[in-house]
């Protein structure tokens, strides 16, 4: 399979809009514009996918993380995902969706369940062996991924030292 570089310019302004809107979502302009290819003229609605029937290069290294985080069946507020992906996969949060919890769930490699307050992303193998939600409790399990509180805890320390500055207690 060979690869190609296209390039073209766009003037009008409610395409060049639509594209930088594409762009904000997929993370990339090359991104955007290879989903709006595939969502046209490839066969197979499913353009998130790579042409092989893989999942893609970002969501296995977002796999990876999430793994890393939580283990295999163990949860993660989906907004702390996203939060800890952009960063790891350096692209924009608003494509993590996208980009790695899309093609991932599509797969049943993830899970999505929703709590009363929160999203949490289930996360399963890569193998044929997937997670299931139906036994998983309302409330979040002990392999819970998050911060621990910590920043939390230091917030209430750096307030509770000004509240001693500016009241002198």
């Amino acid at each position: 399979m060979t690869s190609r570089v296209a390039k073209a310019e766009i003037s009008d302004k409610e395409r060049l809009a639509a594209l930088e809107e594409a762009e904000e979502e997929h993370g990339s302009m090359a991104d955007a514009i290879r989903f709006a290819v595939s969502e046209a003229y490839v066969d197979g609605d499913d353009a998130s996918e790579s042409g092989d029937g893989e999942i893609p290069l970002k969501a296995r290294e977002g796999h990876r993380k999430l793994v890393e985080w939580t283990g295999i069946g163990g949860r993660i507020e989906l907004e702390t995902a996203e939060s800890v992906l952009a960063n790891h996969l350096n692209i924009k949060t608003d494509a993590i969706r996208q980009k790695v919890v899309k093609p991932l769930k599509a797969r049943d490699v993830i899970r999505l369940h929703q709590g009363i307050h929160d999203v949490w992303i289930i996360v399963g193998s890569l193998d044929d062996a997937t997670v299931s939600v139906d036994t998983e409790p309302d409330a979040p399990s002990h392999k819970v991924a998050t911060d621990g509180g910590e920043a939390s805890e230091r917030l209430d320390e750096l307030a509770a030292a000004e509240t001693e500055a500016t009241h002198g207690e």
